[in-house]
């Protein structure tokens, strides 16, 4: 029924959850799985101080951290213009990126699973998320009904919910 698997993450609970289960869809389908992560361009603080403590990347990132909030900055990702005004090391988004992206993939291996390629792209969320479904010809997304920034979502419409409406497969939103 699916050849080709794509379960964007953020490294959110509710994207673990996804991907457990776009890992058991690919095993059954034999289908092969791709991992996107794409980092949101306003990121919480909060949320990325919890995200690197819960996932023992503090002493990474602390300090970087720490300095933002002193600040009092919201995270922005380096294509943006904001970014370069804010001062954020790029360093910080791409190592959180790299971590989420090759825990995802390291959780699918050790399934079983052999064909997963995992990317990490920057840009909006949802463009990048329907660029690579036609890219790649993507039949089924999977993904995390709420991400890191669960407050962003509820008003401004959330990425999960943007791709549901959009994308030309089927679509599984993941509590």
């Amino acid at each position: 029924m699916f050849k080709k698997i794509l379960c964007p993450t953020d490294g959110s609970n509710h994207a673990f959850k996804a991907l457990d289960l776009a890992i058991d869809m690919a095993k059954k389908y034999d289908a092969a799985l791709v991992i996107l992560h794409v980092p949101h361009r306003s990121e919480n603080i909060d949320a990325l101080q919890r995200f690197a403590e819960i996932e023992g990347l503090t002493k990474h990132v602390n300090a970087e951290v720490n300095r933002l909030k002193a600040m009092d900055y919201r995270i922005a990702v380096a294509t943006d213009a904001a970014f370069q005004d804010s001062g954020i090391s790029p360093r910080l988004l791409i190592e959180i990126g790299e971590h989420i992206i090759e825990g995802a993939k390291g959780r699918a291996e050790d399934n079983g699973l052999e064909d997963v390629t995992a990317r990490l792209e920057p840009g909006d969320p949802a463009d990048r998320i329907l660029e690579l479904i036609d890219a790649e010809n993507i039949d089924c997304v999977i993904m995390g009904s709420r991400g890191l920034n669960d407050l962003k979502g509820l008003f401004l419409g959330s990425v999960s919910h943007k791709i549901a409406n959009r994308a030309p497969c089927t679509c599984i939103a993941v509590k």
